[in-house]
This record gives C-alpha cells, structure tokens and sequence, in this order.
C-alpha cells in the first residue's frame, strides 16, 4: 500500500437499488415500475471510492466471501482506483447483498441478505499489514462493522489504536444501530473505545450523539466527546453540519438540491470531510466540502453517486462557491 494512502476499514457490500413502483393515476391501475441496479455498496467501502473520486490514494481493508457478489465488489473497488491489498477473500463467509427500497420521498429501507456467515462481521487479525497501517496518511472506519462481537469489531479497534498510537489521523463514523431506543452494552463499550482511538468522530446529529451520552439537549451530548485531539462533527440534514472543537462550534449550511436518493449521504460526506482535511484546508471548508460531496449524491440514484473532483469543483462554483 502507498505510504500516503488513505485507509478505509469496514464493510463492503453491494446494494441492489430498488424504486418503489409508481401509481400515474389515482386508481392506481397505471403503474410504473423502475428498473432495479446492482451497485457497490456497504458504509467502509462508499466512503473509500468517494475518497478515490476525490483524488485521494485510498485502500480498503475487510472481508467479501469468495463468491459472485465479492468477485464484483473487488472489481468495483479496481476500476474506481482503491487498493486492495488488504482485502481479504473468505471461501467460508458470504458477501452480503443489501435491498435498498427508495420511496418517493428518497428515503431509504434497507434489509440485508444472507443472514448468516456474513463476511463484512470477520477480519482475520493475522492478515492486517499493520506497518501499513502505522504508515497511513489517514486511517478512518464506521460502526456498521463493529455492531457484533465479531472478529471485525476487535480488529478494527486494535487498528484504530495502532493507527492513533502512531499519530496517524483517525476518523470513526457512528452508524449505530440503536434496537428501539437500547444499545447493547457491549456494543456501546465498543463505540466508546473506537471514539477514543479517533481526532474526528462523525455521526447524524440527534439520531445518534444523544444514545452514547443522553442530554436533554443533543448537542451537549455530541459536545461532551470533544477533547483537544478530538473534533465532533455532527451532520444535520437540511440543516447542514456542525463541528465543535474546545474552542468553537461551527455550522455550514447544506448546498439545495432536489432529493432523489439518501443512500449513502453520510458515507459521501465523510469522503468531501476527510479530502478537505488531507488537502490542508481549514475546518471550515471540511464542513462545505462535506455538505457539496453528500448534497451531490443525494441529488443522483445510489450510494456510489458522489463526484469527480472537477464534478465537485463545478457543483460548488454553480452553488457559489
């Protein structure tokens, strides 16, 4: 791997796209039904390509089973320029497909497929380069993969901590995955210590700050995880991003677009977040960048959406900027 590569670690899937059918008229007898499409997916390995695109050497490290959808996943991961030398092909376990359901808002239903010896939950600790990891530019990982007591979930924080240890920057995005208002305990415990690992945790303002350190307030319960070696970074929705640093809160306001599909929005917006920072721009700018590369996607079908650099460079100019 290039010494000055970005790290992504995590899940990789890939996403089959399906529109819900839609009713031309009110007796519902006139029905059109897009075409499903098979893409790349999985919340480690969105943010990677987004990080590709963006001109940024970036490689992936986690597991797809030796199967049809993992031989696509490493191909994607290929042609869009991510490394894969630290993927690992498992005979064992399954690439999971995931069926995401899009409604006529944009809004996102996912359901996963097998249910069983799914291969995104194992990253066998003896196949990590860490010397690759100590090396990294930038190492940065999400929680989807560390929500079981699985092999994936100790791996990737023993990398978080290598990878802080030796000064390298770290990103964690939450993605928790919260069971009707509880988290397990033991998954939470985990959450904390990726948080601990990391200069920049990122997650979706009161959907998931509030469950690790509830407040009456969420924006108390993100501020109380700022240190200073650590940045909170809440996305918002229509409302744009935030980022609190001990000395500042700061919030950029989202680029307008017309919505067409959310799948994938946080993903890209750690990739625009993550590609300001490595280019040295000032905080400030991580948050527009963030807001341009997830608005961008929102605005097309599918997770994998994101833009180019001189795509990103003609959103921003067109928005302003």
């Amino acid at each position: 791997m290039d010494e000055k590569s970005c790290l992504v670690v995590g899940d990789a899937v890939v996403d089959l796209i399906v529109q819900f059918p839609r009713f031309l008229n009110e007796e519902r007898t006139d029905v059109e039904y897009p075409s499903p499409c098979m893409q790349g997916g999985g919340t480690s390995a969105n943010t990677a390509v987004a990080l590709a695109r963006l001109g940024i050497p970036t490689s992936f490290l986690g597991t797809v089973g030796d199967d049809q959808y993992g031989r696509y996943v490493a191909e994607d991961f290929r042609k869009e320029g991510v490394g894969t030398e630290q993927l690992i092909i498992s005979p064992s376990l399954y690439t999971i497909c995931v069926f995401a359901f899009i409604d006529e808002r944009g809004e996102r239903y996912l359901w996963g497929w097998p249910r069983e010896k799914q291969a995104f939950k194992e990253i066998d600790f003896d196949k990590i380069d860490f010397d690759s990891v100590r090396k990294a530019a930038w190492v940065h990982s999400s929680g989807m993969a560390i929500v079981h007591d699985s092999s994936s979930r100790h791996s990737i924080l023993r990398i978080m901590r290598e990878a802080h240890d030796a000064g390298v920057p770290t990103s964690f995005d939450l993605n928790l995955r919260v069971n009707r208002g509880n988290m397990d305990e033991a998954y939470r415990t985990a959450v904390l210590e990726a948080i601990k690992y990391s200069n920049y945790v990122l997650g979706s303002g009161n959907d998931e700050f509030y469950y690790l350190g509830p407040c009456s307030d969420w924006r108390d319960s993100a501020r109380s995880f700022v240190t200073p070696t650590r940045t909170v970074v809440a996305r918002m929705g229509e409302e744009g991003s935030m980022a609190m640093t001990p000395d500042q809160t700061m919030i950029e306001k989202p680029f307008p677009v017309q919505v067409v599909d959310t799948v994938g929005a946080g993903d890209a917006y750690n990739a625009g977040f993550i590609a300001a920072r490595l280019a040295g721009r000032p905080l400030r700018d991580c948050l527009v960048w963030g807001n341009a590369v997830s608005s961008y996607k929102v605005a097309h079908k599918g997770a994998r959406s994101t833009p180019s650099t001189s795509e990103l460079d003609d959103f921003m100019k067109g928005h302003g900027h």
